[in-house]
């Protein structure tokens, strides 16, 4: 009983203290337009994917497609023609950015803008707003349509952290790029989200040498035979992270896709992950071959 009590009461202070975040932090007016597609696929860039392509091209040509991060780098970028693009770390558009991952971060944006040639929305954090050349540069291309998102982390009660994600003001921890990308899907009203690339298998690649430095060697399909192990970063150059650092960032990620899948059935989404090998475990799993 003593327990029980004290888990509401913590819920319940939790919740005050993200109602207060939302307050400070997010921006009104963004909630997610209504497009209700049948089956919405969205690709993760997990070495999975280049295996997968070939089984599923004929999918991804008949369905909407939201794309993430790196995926602009890819042969398969114009071949797919997504309907849809999300990113979601900082280091794209702030410019106290000092990781190595920002040279990489301008390559893929100015490739996204050179290589569209079909109308697009592009989908980003609205803190990318205070950056008016970065907004500048991407809608130069006409053929895309820029939509801002709230980033804010909500907890606490899980009717109130449903509310604020239905109405566009908070994400469970958007600690990875898949979190947003989902939940965007849930509220434009997909039946279906089918995740592709959505390995998530980064706990064998990780190491830590003698030197005391977590390398984690993280591999996508377009790269993962370029691929050398590196330190985490924390944003905005505030060093890298430690071992227990890394390892909390990953269980608040995997920690939110159950929220989300939670959130999903609310709203009478499915969501199935078709990646095989996926650590993820909070989604039915459903193998390419069985889709109708």
């Amino acid at each position: 009983m003593i327990e029980r009590l004290y888990n509401l009461f913590s819920e319940v202070f939790i919740s005050f203290l993200t109602v207060l975040k939302v307050i400070l932090r997010s921006s009104l007016f963004l909630r997610d337009k209504k497009e209700a597609h049948q089956n919405l696929y969205i690709l993760g860039n997990g070495p999975s994917f280049k295996k997968q392509y070939n089984s599923v091209a004929h999918k991804l040509a008949s369905n909407p497609v939201l794309c993430v991060n790196g995926f602009s780098l890819s042969e398969h970028y114009e071949a797919i023609k997504p309907k849809y693009y999300l990113i979601a770390s900082p280091g794209y558009y702030n410019t106290t950015a000092i990781d190595y991952n920002v040279d990489v971060r301008k390559k893929i944006i100015q490739t996204l803008i050179n290589k569209t040639s079909w109308t697009m929305t592009f989908f980003m954090p609205v803190q990318a707003k205070k950056n008016k050349s970065f907004v500048d540069k991407i809608t130069e291309n006409e053929n895309i349509s820029i939509r801002y998102y709230n980033t804010t982390p909500v907890e606490g009660l899980k009717s109130l952290n449903h509310f604020f994600y239905s109405a566009g003001l908070g994400s469970p921890r958007p600690h990875n790029v898949l979190i947003p990308s989902i939940l965007r899907g849930i509220n434009m009203g997909s039946k279906n989200i089918n995740l592709l690339g959505a390995d998530h298998s980064w706990i064998p690649l990780l190491t830590v040498n003698d030197k005391n430095e977590v390398l984690l060697d993280q591999k996508h399909f377009y790269d993962e035979n370029k691929t050398t192990p590196k330190q985490m970063h924390k944003n905005e150059g505030r060093g890298n992270r430690a071992l227990h650092e890394v390892l909390h960032k990953w269980m608040l990620s995997f920690r939110s896709y159950h929220e989300l899948d939670a959130y999903a059935q609310k709203k009478g989404t499915k969501i199935y992950n078709l990646t095989p090998g996926s650590f993820i475990d909070a989604f039915e799993r459903k193998p390419q071959e069985s889709e109708e």
